[in-house]
């Protein structure tokens, strides 16, 4: 750590997230070097690839229908990945 980064605490966790597109490889690549030196500072690419329970929702009951809702703790991370191909999320 620099002198002026003295006041910073880092405990080896990340603290800032980038999810990046799957059909955004190039700029999960440029992300990915930029920030390779900064360890509070995570690139990852996106891995959701669409619904895990295949079958018909019409025939669900309200038990089985709470599987289908999104349990991600930041919804706009969604809207984000789909409008501009990340999303930049912090973790603390």
């Amino acid at each position: 750590m620099t002198g002026r980064d003295k006041s910073f605490r880092n405990d080896g966790v990340s603290q800032h997230l980038f999810i990046v597109s799957r059909q955004q490889p190039d700029l999960y690549s440029y992300l990915a070097k930029e920030f390779s030196e900064e360890p509070e500072v995570r690139v990852i690419l996106d891995r959701r690839q669409g619904e895990r329970r295949q079958g018909d929702r019409r025939t669900a009951d309200a038990s089985d229908r709470r599987h289908h809702s999104d349990r991600r703790g930041n919804p706009e991370a969604g809207g984000q990945l789909s409008t501009l191909g990340y999303a930049f999320i912090r973790l603390r």
